[in-house]
């Protein structure tokens, strides 16, 4: 039976202190977390592919080949058809950016626990030294510091915590830049719909005046009465 699930004598104080093992493995719940949200349907976009639409929008690249976020280089001379398409696909791109910097702060998550875990236990096994005597606060943190099992702990939280703050960036990158794609549909939107307002306005006013009296041919004038002999 596990430490501490055993039950204890009546009235007595029982250690439920886990031990190296059985801490770290319960704080191993990231793939947990992912199984559960596939088990829900919730299952992580997948990162965007380039199609033949887009070929046209980017110089150097085919369709087929993984979309990396980049905005083109110069996005006012594209029409609205390659805006619209642009924007499904910056749309889809956040999403996946989103999706996996969410999976990664649940790993973070979890290496964080171990590593605050490692630090506590490690601790509780410097409070003495070879002699028995106890150590100092400074003296326990020092040894737990180079203490291997402590430094794999702290080492994985680092480099999750790098990664997870990198992506943070990504996002917002990501963010700003699908507002400037969808900003250039909306300003492309009103200036055709600008441009159709005035053709049907400008065949309005030639109708309006085609069919206005003074548009008319004038009636030719009465001819000069003639006189004739009685």
């Amino acid at each position: 039976m596990p430490r501490g699930t055993e039950p204890g004598p009546p009235g007595k104080i029982k250690d439920f202190g886990a031990d190296e093992e059985t801490g770290l493995n319960q704080y191993t719940y990231a793939d947990r977390v992912k199984a559960r949200l596939a088990e829900l349907g919730m299952v992580a976009p997948e990162r965007p592919v380039l199609e033949e639409e887009h070929q046209s929008i980017f110089a150097g690249l085919s369709g087929g080949e993984y979309f990396d976020g980049r905005l083109p280089t110069v996005i006012r001379k594209l029409d609205l058809d390659q805006l619209s398409a642009l924007n499904t696909l910056f749309s889809a791109w956040f999403a996946y950016v989103i999706a996996q910097t969410d999976l990664v702060a649940s790993e973070r998550s979890e290496a964080k626990r171990k590593k605050e875990f490692m630090w506590s236990h490690l601790r509780k096994q410097y409070k003495l030294d070879e002699d028995g005597k106890k150590r100092s606060d400074q003296q326990c943190s020092d040894e737990t510091r180079n203490d291997y099992r402590f430094i794999k702990a702290d080492a994985e939280y680092e480099e999750l915590n790098v990664l997870y703050n990198c992506m943070l960036s990504v996002c917002k990158i990501a963010e700003k830049d699908m507002a400037v794609v969808s900003r250039e549909v909306t300003i492309n939107q009103v200036k055709m719909e600008n441009d159709q307002r005035g053709r049907n306005y400008g065949k309005r006013v030639w109708n309006s005046n085609a069919n206005s009296p003074t548009s008319r041919t004038p009636p030719p004038a009465n001819p000069p009465r003639v006189r004739t002999k009685r």
